[in-house]
């Protein structure tokens, strides 16, 4: 076939090349097509609609690319989103905050510490502020002082804003106090706003240093025990065992209960326990010594404590301290006292007081001669009257003394032994009081027991045994109760003598005294007999006294009487002036009839602490304080 006809039939629509190859029948699909579809039921294809190739309309075409411009849109719209979101989002985790510093640390050392901050996020942080908190017991070293907040010390630092990618840190110079072994916190806080937010953030960090050591030293040079009312001497020493200079620094001691200091070397720089070191060096080490006195009650622990460190911020930052404890023990001669009679030792004026000493030896060795003293402070002792068994009374000095030339057995007492000694006094019947200060009378006495002599085995000890003993004195409450048919301040009426079946009126006085101690809730009570009435008339009008009728009884109630209440000048008697009515029966003719029973007063003593009572017996017709009544005036008539 020429090649031009070859090409007219290649390019003509309608014609087949009758020479081309054809594949195997198994292969020809179409062939295959057909005769599945003579031999199945249903819609038969003619070969012609088979052979035509797959098209789409215009229409249709239009469709498909309008939808794949919009599947288009859709995915670059998310795939926007997505990087937006990826790009704007904040996460605080990528804002690193870390504090950097030494693990192991010694008390009273400068340490710095640095916090260290990050910003990994791709978004700006504004107004970051740092805030390091450390313990309360140490102190910051920076310019910047310190605030408490809570159990510790704050530091703010303002950072401000921080770019994407920026770091800085912040360092914190602080003198670490405490205790070997102690763990010391630290904790960075790290508060900011993302610039493409308005929500704020807070980052944490802490960190911990162990103190191993502690630098100064101090001890207490103090005996185990010591005795009651001993003159005590003792050290503390200070050493500084690093190789830091300490500065500025204070040294305090804090003294037990019982410990009255008298002076030290060298002298204090504030009051008695505090003491400027302006420089402790590498090495250096210094003592103090104080005398003082001690005095407390056997097998009681008299703790003393002492302090080395710093004033921050009007506080006392202390870098060590040290503790000694020494127990209070019963001396080698000891000697106690006590008041045999009165028996509940209430002691009231005018009244005598036995005293009873007992003294013993409590070593188990001898120790003589012996002299025991004891001296009397006490303005309301009637000094004649002393009376002492086997020792002398000194009236210069008030002091009675006993010693083996009174009493042979304390020529030499021995290991164990004991005794008694007694005296006795008597309290004024008239206390010297001259002004409202002269109250809370006591007498008080001051017994020792010594030897000159100190055996071996005790030498440096202290021999000498003490005893105070201060007894008060309690108040005189004093009651009168006195009655007037004339009377100008409450006028009377009636018969006198009286008579059956008329009344005769009485005006009735309570009269208190108090002398020497304050009293508090005094009630004085009574009760009228039945044909005696209450008439409603008291005076003054404003006193706390009240009539029960159902009872009979009369009660009148002070808060507080005070101490010279109804002595001279001090303050005037405290008195209550109330009238009653007598109506006499046919039975009581001839009789001095009771017009107002025994009253009783009582009132709690503020100073002694017992309750005080006094009374007075009734109040009859004959009425004995007006002398124009008696008892022929006083007799019921017909």
């Amino acid at each position: 076939m020429e090649l031009d006809d070859l090409r007219k039939q290649l390019y003509n629509k309608n014609s087949i090349p009758s020479d081309r190859p054809k594949p195997p029948a198994e292969f020809d699909l179409g062939r295959a097509s057909l005769q599945q579809s003579s031999v199945q039921d249903g819609p038969k294809w003619t070969e012609e609609e088979i052979k035509k190739p797959f098209a789409l309309t215009v229409k249709q075409r239009r469709w498909a690319i309008f939808g794949a411009v919009i599947s288009v849109i859709v995915v670059g719209a998310i795939m926007g989103g997505l990087y937006w979101f990826w790009s704007n989002s904040f996460d605080k985790a990528g804002v690193a905050l870390d504090i950097f510093g030494p693990e192991r640390i010694v008390s009273g050392e400068e340490v710095s510490y640095v916090v260290r901050i990050k910003n990994n996020t791709r978004i700006a942080l504004q107004g970051a502020e740092l805030e390091f908190l450390f313990p309360a017991g140490s102190i910051s070293s920076d310019d910047q002082e310190a605030s408490k907040q809570g159990e510790s010390n704050l530091v703010v630092k303002s950072i401000g804003n921080l770019a994407a990618g920026q770091e800085t840190q912040e360092a914190f110079q602080i003198r670490v106090l405490g205790d070997k072994d102690t763990e010391q916190k630290f904790l960075a806080k790290l508060s900011y706003k993302p610039s493409n937010s308005s929500m704020d953030f807070l980052n944490e960090k802490d960190f911990s240093s162990t103190i191993i050591s502690v630098p100064l030293v101090l001890g207490f040079t103090l005996p185990e025990k010591i005795v009651s009312d001993q003159v005590l001497n003792f050290s503390l020493k200070y050493v500084n065992t690093s190789d830091a200079t300490f500065s500025n620094s204070k040294l305090k001691i804090e003294y037990p209960a019982g410990f009255v200091f008298d002076s030290a070397l060298p002298s204090p720089s504030e009051e008695n326990n505090i003491w400027d070191l302006s420089e402790i060096g590498s090495g250096e080490e210094g003592r103090i010594i104080i005398k003082g006195t001690i005095s407390g009650n056997e097998g009681e622990s008299k703790a003393f404590k002492a302090q080395i460190g710093m004033m921050q911020n009007g506080e006392f930052m202390a870098f060590a301290q040290t503790l000694n404890s020494p127990q209070v023990s019963v001396s080698p001669l000891a000697v106690e006292q006590e008041i045999t009679d009165p028996i509940d030792g209430l002691i009231s004026l005018g009244q005598i007081v036995t005293y009873k000493l007992k003294y013993r030896n409590t070593t188990n060795v001898s120790i003589g001669p012996v002299v025991v003293t004891l001296k009397i402070d006490s303005r309301a002792v009637d000094v004649a009257s002393f009376n002492v068994s086997n020792g002398f009374f000194s009236s210069s000095d008030n002091t009675i003394i006993w010693n083996s030339s009174s009493l042979p057995k304390l020529e030499n007492l021995l290991a164990g032994a004991e005794g008694e000694l007694t005296f006795s006094l008597k309290i004024k019947d008239k206390l010297p009081i001259t002004s409202s200060a002269d109250k809370n009378f006591t007498v008080t006495t001051l017994a020792q027991i010594d030897s000159p002599n100190v055996p071996l085995s005790l030498t440096g000890t202290s021999l000498t045994g003490k005893s105070k003993f201060i007894a008060k004195i309690s108040s005189r409450f004093v009651l009168s109760m006195k009655g007037y048919y004339n009377d100008r301040l409450l006028p009377n009426s009636g018969s006198l003598p009286p008579k059956v079946g008329q009344e005769t009126t009485y005006t009735v006085y309570w009269q208190l005294i108090n002398v020497s101690n304050d009293l508090t809730d005094v009630i004085v009570e009574t009760s009228l007999p039945p044909y005696i009435r209450w008439k409603e008339n008291v005076y003054p009008k404003n006193e706390d006294i009240r009539y029960d009728e159902a009872t009979g009884k009369v009660i009148w109630k002070i808060s507080r009487l005070a101490a010279g209440t109804g002595l001279g000048l001090l303050l005037p008697v405290k008195q209550v002036a109330f009238q009653v009515g007598f109506m006499p029966s046919i039975g009581q003719v001839g009789d001095i009839a009771t017009v107002v029973k025994e009253v009783r007063a009582s009132g709690k003593d503020n100073f002694t602490e017992k309750d005080i009572l006094t009374s007075v017996i009734e109040l009859k017709s004959d009425m004995p304080s007006d002398s124009t009544v008696g008892f022929e005036n006083g007799r019921v008539q017909r």
